[in-house]
């Protein structure tokens, strides 16, 4: 019986025997990335303003440049989690403004306050700029060549439908394009006046001098193109601004 007992106790238990299963490793968090271009989108009294957006890390800080009608400007940037500061100086009105915008990042797209400082709050939103469609490949599995610069063409008449807090027009436009040079002739309203811009990618802003009533007008127009349509924002100097859409008159 005592020798029974010595090796049962030297025998292990069934659960000792039996090897355990170690706990899975926590996985992280991906963390957070808002480098590259965004297109971003203020909402004012006057109407919607659409800017671009650009960051990029240099060393340890988050730098790059906005634009939009009213000006371009670097900006400097900071991100903590998935809050999100983006801050620079921009002309408003002859006066510089230190403006900062505030918001949450999540995945493609943003969102939050301009703070104007003593002129008060606005609120804003981004999105990931879409990356460039890629070339299908060619017959025979060799590559196909790059799309060619300027791809989009805006080249022709197009008619406009302008919204203000004061009315609605339907101005005409006629577009010369010579790459992302563009030139041609306004006819709305204000009457009718020659007109320069440029076409980046599908970025479109164009602008001239227009009087009313004896007082010149700077008028500026920015926006995107998608095929044969357009739409953006438009500012009338000091009077304020507005949206605006376009579409592409048929041949």
């Amino acid at each position: 019986m005592g020798a029974a007992l010595a090796l049962a106790a030297a025998a292990p238990s069934a659960a000792q025997g039996v090897p355990q299963t170690p706990p899975a490793p926590a996985t992280s968090a991906k963390p957070v990335d808002i480098t590259g271009k965004w297109d971003v989108t203020v909402v004012t009294a006057q109407g919607v303003v659409a800017s671009q957006l650009t960051l990029k890390k240099e060393a340890d800080k988050l730098v790059g440049n906005i634009s939009s009608e009213i000006g371009e400007a670097p900006v400097e940037a900071e991100l903590k989690d998935k809050d999100v500061g983006i801050y620079f100086t921009m002309p408003i009105n002859n006066t510089p403004v230190n403006i900062a915008f505030y918001g949450t990042v999540d995945a493609d797209s943003m969102k939050g306050t301009v703070d104007l400082g003593q002129m008060g709050q606005l609120e804003w939103s981004a999105k990931r700029a879409a990356a460039p469609a890629a070339a299908p490949a060619a017959p025979g599995g060799a590559p196909s060549a790059p799309a060619a610069p300027g791809a989009i063409d805006v080249t022709g008449a197009w008619v406009l439908q302008v919204n203000t807090d004061a009315g609605s027009g339907s101005p005409t436009v006629t577009f010369k394009q010579d790459g992302e040079k563009l030139t041609g002739q306004y006819s709305g309203q204000f009457g009718q006046s020659p007109f320069a811009g440029t076409l980046k990618g599908a970025d479109v802003r164009f602008e001239f001098d227009m009087s009313a009533e004896g007082t010149s007008i700077h008028i500026v127009y920015a926006g995107t193109v998608d095929k044969d349509t357009m739409k953006g924002s438009v500012t009338f100097g000091d009077l304020g601004g507005g949206t605006f859409t376009g579409a592409k008159k048929k041949m």
